[in-house]
């Protein structure tokens, strides 16, 4: 019992370790961090410098994955230009395999009382050092981890029953190559899994031969695990999906039969040359972890152009992927503020012309074509108000003049309206479409839906066009509703048949949210208004 306590605690520090260095070093990349990538990768050097140091973060070929695929959706990457960020990325991830294999007792114990002194002066409450002390945390604790697997492990040598079940698993190199895939596909990281596969190697559980079998599965798991993961994406973050699954699986292709020519024919190829200048089995076996990500870098590196064009045809763009991408805003507009806000402005005008079409589902009746799901719509443009409101936050930190800061914080204060109003507006349509029948066939159901409608496409050619006559429309139409309001919901309840109280239920909640969409309305109104203007009721 101890030895399976001492594995399956090694193995719990070990997950925790990787999910608190990923997470951690995922917050410390902030937009400064994510422009400087965008910027590498105008040049094949530094864009697989880039690249490296991403993987070497995130020691995560699927965690990278996913944040190129961000940086694509926000429109600050192409695909052509973020395949050399992903396939470097997974030579990064090659740090974590290679450590695995050094002796780091002392260091873990080091970094362990380093991360306990951090606490008790509570760094780690910081809002500057907290990220950094949890990455430490979890590297002290992923390698803790894997010295009680290491310990645990090298009894099961002398297991008869263990020793049967590895006969089992060696008898067929099909098999090693599943189990490898299927634990990647469970772990969700090829690096997770070869790092266990090395470990187990230097307790003398496998041997070499199936030691890289497992290494060469898991990567292909790890790969497409990556293209599952984003089988809800459309369009060009599903093409980088797919290009690392395309990654993996030209490595394996690559290595995998000249590893079984060289095992069954006797001809000396690469395992004969890695045994020749690398004595230990353990660091063979992260040897072999390398060369999967650095053979397929170098092999593709040519052909990112085709490969790009071919899945542009595959996967085109949609709609969707258009409308979540930033129109005019761009890193090296904040330079000048000045310039900047009106881009900033213009990005606003664009989420507010969406708006109506939420309502497009549940009109009487809804446009022939064109219609985005609403779901879809708000990932869409909160994916655009993101970047603006990280665009604001970096633009007034810098220095202003107080003409600049004083519309700056107009800016802001309109961008926090908008955010409320797409959500209260998606809120409103869930609601309507969750309804019961009855509830949507209801007159006032109908009747608010076409007013929200009119004030929203009111809102819209306002922001578009400010001028004074459209705002003070816009103000007169949303000026206080909450009598009127409250008139419709006492007819509800004091007409001669009135509906079930769950109908009833559900048209005040709608109700209620229609105020708050006017109001909404009417204080982005009141902030369109020439300065100075007095507020008028």
């Amino acid at each position: 019992m101890e030895i399976v306590a001492s594995l399956f605690g090694g193995l719990g520090l070990f997950f925790t370790g990787v999910k608190l260095i990923g997470r951690n070093l995922q917050h410390m990349v902030g937009r400064r961090f994510r422009a400087l990538v965008a910027r590498a990768t105008g040049n094949p050097l530094t864009a697989a410098l880039a690249g490296t140091a991403l993987g070497v973060l995130t020691q995560s070929t699927n965690a990278a994955t996913f944040i190129v695929i961000n940086l694509i959706s926000a429109g600050a990457l192409t695909v052509r230009r973020a395949m050399p960020l992903v396939a470097w990325a997974n030579l990064g991830t090659s740090v974590l395999v290679l450590l695995a294999v050094v002796d780091l007792r002392l260091a873990v114990l080091y970094l362990l009382g380093v991360t306990g002194l951090c606490h008790y002066f509570d760094l780690d409450s910081s809002a500057r050092w907290r990220h950094l002390v949890g990455a430490l945390l979890g590297l002290g604790v992923l390698f803790l981890g894997l010295q009680l697997m290491k310990g645990g492990a090298a009894p099961l040598r002398d297991l008869e029953m263990v020793q049967a079940a590895l006969r089992f698993a060696a008898s067929s190199e099909a098999l090693l190559v599943l189990v490898g895939a299927a634990v990647a596909m469970v772990a969700q990281s090829s690096a997770t899994v070869s790092v266990l596969a090395v470990t187990m190697a230097s307790a003398g559980l496998f041997g070499e031969e199936a030691t890289i079998l497992l290494v060469l599965g898991a990567s292909l798991g790890s790969g497409a695990t990556t293209y599952l993961m984003a089988g809800n994406l459309e369009g060009t973050p599903r093409q980088l999906a797919l290009f690392q699954a395309l990654f993996k699986a030209v490595g394996v292709a690559i290595l995998l039969p000249l590893f079984l020519i060289e095992s069954h024919q006797g001809v000396a190829l690469l395992r004969h040359t890695i045994d020749g200048h690398i004595p230990d089995l353990a660091h063979r076996a992260a040897a072999v972890y390398l060369l999967c990500q650095l053979v397929p870098a170098l092999v593709l590196a040519p052909v990112y152009g085709p490969l790009s064009r071919l899945f542009d045809r595959l996967l085109p763009a949609s709609r969707v992927e258009a409308m979540s991408r930033p129109a005019f805003l761009y890193d090296q507009a904040l330079v000048d503020a000045e310039s900047a806000l009106p881009l900033v402005e213009r990005e606003q005008e664009r989420l507010i012309r969406h708006l109506p079409d939420y309502l497009d589902g549940v009109r009487a009746e809804p446009p022939a074509t064109g219609h985005v799901p609403p779901d879809e719509l708000h990932a869409a443009t909160g994916s655009v108000a993101r970047v603006i409101d990280s665009f604001l936050t970096e633009l007034l930190d810098a220095p202003l003049s107080r003409g600049a800061l004083e519309r700056g914080v107009l800016v802001k204060t309109r961008q926090e309206i908008i955010v409320s109003l797409n959500d209260s507006v998606h809120e409103l349509v869930a609601t309507i479409a969750a309804a019961a029948p009855e509830v949507r066939a209801q007159p006032l159901t109908g009747n608010l839906v076409e007013s929200l409608h009119a004030l929203l496409l009111t809102l819209a050619e306002a922001a578009a066009h400010p001028e004074p006559e459209s705002i003070a429309l816009l103000i007169d139409l949303t000026a206080d509703r909450a009598e009127l309001m409250e008139r419709i919901r006492r007819t509800l309840l004091r007409s001669e048949t009135p509906p079930p109280y769950p109908v009833q239920q559900a048209l005040f909640a709608m109700t209620i949210l229609f105020e708050r969409h006017v109001w909404l309305i009417r204080r982005y109104a009141l902030l369109l208004r020439p300065e100075g203007e007095a507020e008028t009721d």
